[in-house]
């Protein structure tokens, strides 16, 4: 079967282009029309609304290439094409990134550019006229095909148009596995706009709305800079940034600076990775390598923390509800030396590697012994993501209760939701699409339809398949859908506030030592709203002061695994350091501890609870002093001329 052409406009008032341009792309077979005047662009797209690639040069007589497309998409607003913008002249980054952003454009090729690049840009792949996946379906696909290219993870990352915020931790660690190289924009509901620059597989660019530095919170933490040395430098009278006031002043090294500012490029990754949906756009291009810069080794460490720290328990259920029965396997990939096998997630979870050899599915798993439901998720899906495992083959339930087991968990996640929450829970599991075909692979899901109609299993499994039909029905109810949505985002504001008052009920107990009251408060802002901010630090905290000495090791263990989901631009003021000083004082690592309430002072002064602190290790060794002194030096000390 021949591959499938395009009719493709090019906009290029420079003759020579224009015309080479053109003959390259009619060689391949597609249809295509060359306009060098916006006026003649406008008239092609009048008469031929099916136009699929528009290349646009930049500088156009009559407007500008970026005009025209505002234009054209506002006056043509059937029309589905696709931009590549051209340019000899605007190639500086700014421009390029700030270019592909504002036109949504698939790439941005510098002049000259390789006629190659054009033909790959254009190329597509033999296609059924059967319903495509959706891309977000193909995408995670990848979780059971250990043999997918890297040409094929490029394709499936360029079609991508609309993903949930938490898939973009996968999104990232494609891209830079792939050694891509462009401009991933990310457009937001609110209508804010960030972009991501790839050079070569290296995060070299971070542009978001939110601009907060804490340059100066992660110097003092880091201890690279004395509080004193941040203050003289905010006070400098030249205006120097506070990192070229310190180097220059030889209280800093440039190495760790650069440290510094990598990890405010991954603060600022964190901000992106949000629970709504985005519409995203990858456009290839030529970007200059930069320093700092984030390169695959040093995004494995990030990766592990966003998947620790930001993504839902909630949306990792609904996405493994179409895993749970497949078998998990080691991939290729796998080695027993890989350093993400050593990271936090994946030792919380004794002889999970072992367990990799014995064809477990993810339902087994969770039943292992001693087993945290949280890391488990998390664990599976950072080594996903990695590629360091995959899901085989599905195994059938091996027995009624274990399908009653799955049938139960699922319920657990569909009941009491209403319809537009029952489809937005089974898009994410299945990977999207159509509403058949979404149905249609979530009902696979749940197995065949048990034997006894009077059983259990049999209830539950009607339940699930009456709730996921009438879902889907109510959705084809544009204006039932609409109250619906707008149900639940007045449910999800109020769960927001109440959980907001209730912090601060949380704070005044903790204030005043009463851990089982903020504990209490704690297990209901769970409820509300699990990525309530600073949550994980004070229930932390509330473990650590109501600990049983009986039970103090599996305190600890659930206060690691709490900090684990302390994202990290929540690790830079006075609270995170506090914390990580109970944590190292319950160790018996006294030393450590000090140090972290020293550190919790230097940001915040006025926090009284790491002052008693500090106060009370001082005191502590004031009394171990007198206890370990020399028996001689204390009978002579009484003789002491005074």
């Amino acid at each position: 079967m021949e591959p499938s052409k395009s009719s493709i406009l090019i906009l290029e008032d420079d003759e020579s282009v224009g015309l080479a341009l053109k003959e390259v792309l009619a060689r391949a077979g597609h249809d295509v029309f060359l306009a060098s005047r916006p006026d003649e662009a406008n008239t092609v797209l009048s008469t031929h609304p099916n136009i699929e690639f528009l290349f646009c040069d930049c500088l156009l007589p009559q407007m500008t290439g970026l005009d025209f497309i505002k234009q054209a998409r506002a006056n043509y607003p059937s029309s589905r094409f696709k931009v590549v913008l051209m340019s000899g002249i605007y190639t500086d980054k700014q421009f390029i990134q700030e270019s592909t952003q504002s036109t949504q454009a698939l790439a941005f090729l510098k002049k000259p550019f390789e006629m190659e690049q054009v033909l790959k840009i254009v190329k597509k792949e033999d296609s059924p006229k059967k319903e495509e996946s959706s891309a977000r379906k193909l995408l995670y696909q990848m979780f059971a095909n250990p043999t997918v290219t890297s040409r094929q993870k490029r394709k499936v990352i360029e079609s991508i148009e609309e993903v949930s915020g938490f898939d973009l931790p996968f999104l990232y660690s494609l891209l830079v596995e792939t050694k891509s190289s462009g401009y991933l924009n990310i457009y937001n509901a609110d209508g804010s706009v960030s972009g991501i620059s790839f050079c070569n597989g290296n995060i070299v660019g971070v542009d978001v709305d939110d601009k907060t530095t804490f340059l100066g919170e992660m110097l003092i933490q880091s201890g690279y800079a004395t509080p004193k040395d941040v203050q003289a430098a905010l006070r400098d009278k030249n205006n120097r940034r506070i990192g070229n006031y310190l180097i220059q002043n030889n209280q800093l090294s440039p190495h760790a600076f650069d440290l510094i500012l990598m990890e405010q490029m991954n603060i600022r990754l964190v901000r992106t990775i949000v629970d709504q949906k985005i519409r995203v756009n990858f456009a290839a291009a030529d970007v200059d390598m930069s320093n700092p810069s984030i390169d695959a080794d040093t995004l494995s460490y990030y990766l592990h923390d966003w998947v620790a720290s930001k993504i839902s328990m909630n949306w990792l259920k609904s996405l493994y509800v179409m895993w749970s029965g497949n078998v998990i396997v080691k991939s290729p990939a796998f080695r027993e030396d890989h350093p993400a096998l050593s990271m936090s997630l994946v030792k919380s979870l004794d002889g999970f590697t072992v367990k990799l050899n014995n064809q477990m599915t993810l339902t087994q798993l969770l039943d292992v012994k001693g087993y945290n439901e949280i890391a488990v998720y998390k664990a599976i899906h950072f080594l996903l993501t990695k590629g360091l495992i995959v899901f085989a083959q599905r195994a059938s339930f091996a027995n009624p209760q274990e399908q009653l087991k799955v049938l139960k968990k699922i319920w657990a996640e569909l009941d009491g939701k209403n319809g537009y929450e029952v489809v937005a829970h089974m898009e994410t599991g299945t990977g999207g699409g159509s509403l058949e075909s979404t149905l249609k692979d979530f009902l696979t899901l749940i197995g065949e339809q048990p034997q006894d109609p009077n059983s259990e299993s049999a209830l539950i499994w009607n339940n699930i398949k009456k709730a996921a039909e009438d879902a889907v029905a109510t959705a084809k109810d544009s204006n039932k859908i609409d109250q619906f949505r707008q149900a639940t985002q007045k449910t999800e504001a109020e769960a927001k506030l109440r959980a907001t008052s209730l912090m601060e009920d949380v704070k005044k107990s903790l204030q005043f030592n009463q851990y089982a009251k903020a504990l209490q408060s704690l297990a209901e802002v769970a409820k509300l709203n699990p990525q309530t901010q600073q949550m994980h630090l004070y229930s932390s905290w509330a473990k650590l002061g109501s600990m049983d000495v009986a039970k103090k090791q599996f305190v600890m263990k659930e206060v690691e695994l709490e900090l684990m989901q302390v994202p990290p631009d929540e690790r830079y003021d006075t609270l995170f350091p506090f914390v990580i000083g109970l944590f190292n004082k319950a160790k018996g690592d006294m030393v450590a501890a000090r140090k972290s309430f020293e550190k919790s002072v230097a940001l915040d002064p006025s926090f009284i609870p790491a002052r008693r602190e500090i106060s009370l290790l001082m005191a502590q060794n004031k009394k171990q002093d007198v206890f370990n002194v020399d028996l001689k030096q204390v009978v002579s000390g009484f003789f002491k001329k005074r």
